[in-house]
């Protein structure tokens, strides 16, 4: 389009992409790109304010050139053009109530719901309810600001907007977020056919391309100006501290003057009282204010005696907090603690008043219930306590959904005395655990087999990591675009002579355990570097070579001189690492994380997300970290190309790492379909059985030399 030409562009309301400000001027993230592009294109700007559909209606019959915003779909794209650069990436997710919180889309059915009419959103949401066979009665409006009203008013249970919308407008209507989200969507600017519009659509495509390799550009300022979320006000929080604070100095001094008086009128019953009191620090937990491993055994022989007596049985359950560990690692030891304190009173309230409820230690809980008819009572206990930790748990800002491996073992039967009962609920536990958690067993003998094999399992792996006989091998990441071999990750592998091959996700969870994990890492690292340096010697270049950090290694102060002195021992170029973190444990430590990260970026290693999008990753906080890639979780890539959610869900990851300048790699890829969709998806990178299995050192040596005689070669069958 020629310098000077005019071009019409629709506004609608959704803050803060698009949308008239308080002077009634276009404002948002969208409007500052258009203007940037009008600017440098000398075109000028008409802008047409409209409700959303009519936008629509408008930009279909050439009243409009250009409608920014607009979600691509095929029905949309038999009526509007678009171009080839997706401009931005957005989720969808309900607001409430603080009352009426919502946990499930299932809590929908027959519920109110209120939606922006003929939105993607919208169209995503009708083909989920109706795959779960629910039934909400949908409140139809023509902006998101009447969706947030109508559920402020009460008129709805909850309402569907995306977040860029939710965060900038919720806390005006005192509405909270949801944890339910509905797929994302891919952002265009729309032109109409019957107009001039469309051929604005390839300069648009240039600039979008541009702007978002350049950190510095247009594109990301308007980002941060419009999209990155509102820093919440730490006023209240303070507030409730200086009462705490001043309530505390208040009841202390109250409290001295109270102990003075006490002290001169009744030292003898003071003795007393300070006796009951370590009388009680001795039998109690200090954290949970429960019964403790001395008490509660004292407890459990009373109650075996008191069966006997009365002909009655009884029942042990031995409760373990299932990826608790996991929590502790990744939040910090004073969320775990406060977790396990809220967890001991919910743990009371589950229970009859005649049960004793015991913290055995660390996450592992014990109940002891007597009087029992038959087995049968011990189920229906056991299902009261799972539905009573349903409701998650909130702390610091993170929700928590907890769940329980419960071991049981019943008296008289499984045990004549506290000792030999509380063995048996506990390999009980295990069984529970490994058949997937969140589940109950009741003993039998034959767990006391798995209880030995765990034994040994345990033993071998010590002896294995002390003997260094754990293996490496080398798995090829492949370049989709022509086939040529970027890197190997290193995996380890384990064949004990007795317990034969051992997967590696039976035994890394027990080195994790066993606090094996440091050890085994510098291991695998210096194996590694002097395989690397090996290659480079041989005229064998290897452009990567990532490996795994654990979370008990990226919280290590002692990593980056571990890290430094393998390089300098071996002699292997920091280049050739990469390291991969996973998304959680860098989502939950976010400060030790940079820290962590951008020591080891400066030492030259790379650093990739592992299992992105698993996690709960924003875009702000990923644009800070010192990334070069991001690898999508093999659980999106399994349903390729036809499964309804995962190929949105990927195109929008790709489209993520785009905006962010990393590259992205595909995790699990097996099929040829699914390769040809990650290509034609912009993916860089693969890896999987397609391209081949883990490879021995010898076996990677080979295909290094093949791959230097003749490039790209390793693709050739699906080229």
């Amino acid at each position: 389009m020629p310098a000077g030409q005019t071009v019409a562009v629709g506004v609608y309301r959704n803050s803060p992409k698009v949308f008239l400000d308080e002077s009634g001027r276009p404002a948002g993230f969208f409007i500052d790109l258009l203007e940037e592009m009008a600017r440098k294109e000398g075109w000028r700007l008409k802008y047409r304010p409209c409700e959303w559909v009519r936008c629509l209606e408008l930009l279909e019959k050439g009243d409009l050139d250009l409608l920014p915003d607009v979600a691509y779909s095929a029905e949309r794209a038999r009526r509007f053009a678009f171009g080839k650069e997706v401009a931005l990436s957005s989720w969808s997710v309900f607001y409430t109530r603080p009352d009426q919180p919502l946990y499930s889309i299932k809590a929908l059915d027959d519920a109110r719901v209120a939606v922006v009419r003929q939105s993607i959103q919208y169209q995503a949401l009708r083909k989920k309810v109706e795959a779960l066979g629910i039934h909400p009665r949908f409140l139809e409006t023509d902006e998101m600001g009447e969706v947030l009203r109508l559920v402020r008013d009460g008129q709805a249970r909850a309402g569907l907007v995306n977040t860029y919308f939710g965060w900038r407008n919720a806390d005006r209507f005192g509405l909270k977020e949801s944890s339910v989200l509905v797929r994302p969507s891919l952002l265009y600017i729309a032109a109409s056919r019957r107009a001039a519009g469309a051929s604005l659509l390839p300069v648009i495509d240039d600039y979008l391309r541009a702007w978002k390799q350049d950190r510095d550009s247009p594109y990301h300022a308007a980002m941060l100006r419009w999209l990155a979320p509102p820093e919440r006000s730490r006023l209240s929080r303070w507030l409730g501290w200086g009462v705490v604070i001043t309530l505390s100095v208040g009841l202390l001094l109250l409290s001295l003057a109270l102990l003075f008086r006490f002290l001169l009128k009744q030292r003898t019953a003071e003795l007393e009282r300070k006796q009951r009191r370590l009388d009680h620090l001795a039998h109690h937990d200090p954290l949970t204010g429960l019964p403790n491993r001395l008490l509660f055994f004292d407890r459990l022989e009373h109650a075996i005696q008191r069966s006997r007596r009365q002909k009655k049985g009884g029942a042990l359950l031995f409760l373990d907090l299932d990826q608790f560990k996991q929590i502790n690692d990744t939040f910090g030891h004073a969320l775990g603690d406060a977790l396990l304190e809220q967890v001991s009173q919910r743990l009371r309230k589950a229970v009859r008043e005649s049960d004793t409820v015991a913290r055995i230690g660390g996450d592992e809980f014990a109940v002891i219930m007597e009087g029992l008819n038959e087995p049968a009572d011990v189920i229906a206990g056991v299902q009261h306590l799972s539905a009573v930790f349903e409701e998650p748990f909130d702390l610091r800002g993170q929700r928590f959904t907890v769940t329980f491996s419960i071991g049981i073992s019943l008296f008289p039967q499984d045990g004549k005395d506290a000792q030999t009962l509380l063995r048996n609920a506990d390999t009980a536990m295990f069984r529970a655990k490994a058949a997937g958690r969140n589940s109950y067993q009741f003993y039998d003998q034959s767990m006391t087999q798995e209880t030995v094999a765990r034994a040994k399992l345990e033993s071998a792996l010590r002896k294995a990591v002390a003997n260094e006989t754990l293996e490496i091998r080398f798995q090829p990441v492949v370049i989709l675009a022509d086939g040529r071999l970027a890197g190997f990750e290193a995996l380890l592998r384990w064949h004990d002579e007795e317990l034969g091959q051992i997967a590696p996700e039976r035994f890394l969870p027990v080195a994790e355990e066993l606090g094996l994990m440091e050890r085994l890492g510098a291991q695998m690292l210096t194996a590694i570097c002097r395989q690397a340096v090996a290659w480079e010697e041989a005229g064998l270049r290897v452009e990567r070579l990532a490996v795994n950090l654990s979370c008990r290694q990226l919280r290590d102060s002692g990593l980056l001189e571990r890290v430094s002195r393998i390089l300098e021992e071996t002699g292997c170029p920091a280049r050739v690492l990469e390291f991969e973190v996973r998304e959680n444990f860098v989502m939950g430590r976010k400060e030790l994380s940079i820290a962590a990260m951008e020591r080891l970026r400066s030492m030259g290693i790379e650093l990739a997300i592992d299992d992105f999008g698993t996690g709960c990753s924003s875009l702000s906080y990923l644009k800070s970290l010192p990334l070069s890639r991001l690898k999508i979780d093999r659980s999106f890539i399994a349903g390729l190309p036809n499964d309804e959610n995962d190929p949105a869900i990927v195109r929008a990851v790709i489209a993520l790492g785009k905006t962010l300048g990393l590259k992205v790699l595909a995790e699990g890829v097996e099929t040829e379909a699914q390769r040809r969709f990650l290509t034609e998806a912009g993916c860089d990178e693969a890896q999987g059985f397609l391209f081949g299995l883990p490879l021995t050192a010898e076996e990677a040596t080979v295909l290094l030399e093949r791959e230097k005689e003749h490039p790209g070669r390793i693709g050739e069958d699906w080229h």
